[in-house]
């Protein structure tokens, strides 16, 4: 819980605590009385309080008198609060993995996870009422994309290793289309990044275009498994896009991106290694970059998941 609650703080700049909170209005919906925050959570009534004060006073959340019980207060997230949340979920996932995730073996995690859904089960075989568990798979289509987050209609964890396998393909990928790229390509991927600079209020569409882009790339490349595979992980991770979340620095993150992708195109045409390297580089967007440049105090080690 330190380790986790030193990252939080050096890299997204809010307490564990904060997180905890603004998690457990997200999955209740936004709103949750004080009094069931305090059931949910290991502080003292005098300690929810204060908690949420402090919140309100950072614009994460408000107090409003319930509907319900006027002698109760109802914790409401706000959009800031909202925003926030989505912005701190992929540094909080990167940081359970390098403290947790990473020290298993596949059959140790394998083994994990078949008890703990066991006992989840069992607990949700006991639950009365069906929001929370709504609430929690809602959660679990969520899937951190870089410095913004997608909503998906699949299993965001396989969603996640389908983005991982297809990054690790790019530079291979690249390589092998500057090799082969034909001038009249070449133009067609001009044209690809002109119209992504057209669609940076569209988010959703911005990403299929983008994910256009890079089929466009893969036809240039020469070697029949590496551009199949390619693209069938491309397809599955486009075919499951339902939304793009409206987070604060999205329109700017977008931005970046769309560099990036002319950088690529760039390099490609360039036919130069050195720039093509750099530019997958660039692109890479999974989340064990986000760890690659932070200093541990305990190892001092990054994260290469």
């Amino acid at each position: 819980m330190r380790s986790l609650s030193r990252d939080l703080e050096e890299t997204a700049g809010i307490p564990l605590e904060w997180y905890s909170v603004i998690t457990r209005l997200t999955e209740a919906g936004g709103t949750l009385p004080q009094n069931e925050l305090l059931r949910r959570s290991r502080f003292s009534q005098s300690g929810v309080s204060r908690l949420a004060k402090r919140m309100e006073e950072e614009g994460l959340v408000e107090r409003r008198p319930s509907e319900r019980d006027r002698r109760n207060l109802d914790v409401v997230l706000t959009e800031h609060g909202q925003d926030v949340y989505f912005r701190v979920l992929s540094v909080h996932h990167s940081s359970v993995q390098k403290h947790f995730g990473m020290r298993l073996t596949d059959e140790e995690a394998a083994a994990l996870t078949t008890l703990m859904r066991k006992v989840l089960d069992e607990l949700g075989a006991e639950k009365t009422g069906a929001a929370e568990e709504t609430a929690t798979e809602n959660l679990e289509q969520f899937l951190p994309f870089g410095e913004t987050v997608l909503g998906v209609t699949s299993e965001s964890t396989s969603l996640r290793d389908i983005a991982a396998t297809r990054e690790a393909l790019e530079l291979p990928l690249l390589l092998d289309a500057a090799r082969h790229a034909r001038p009249s390509v070449l133009n067609d991927l001009r044209a690809r990044v002109l119209s992504m600079s057209r669609l940076i209020d569209e988010p959703e569409e911005f990403f299929r275009a983008g994910w256009e882009l890079h089929r466009q790339i893969a036809s240039c490349c020469q070697n029949d498994v590496l551009r199949t595979l390619y693209l069938n992980l491309l397809d599955a991770l486009a075919s499951h896009l339902k939304r793009v979340v409206p987070t604060h620095n999205l329109r700017q993150y977008l931005y970046e991106r769309l560099a990036v992708h002319a950088r690529i195109v760039d390099a490609v045409a360039s036919g130069e290694p050195e720039l093509v390297e750099a530019a997958a580089r660039a692109h890479d967007y999974t989340p064990s970059r986000l760890y690659e440049s932070m200093a541990y105090a305990d190892d001092r080690v990054p994260l290469d998941s």
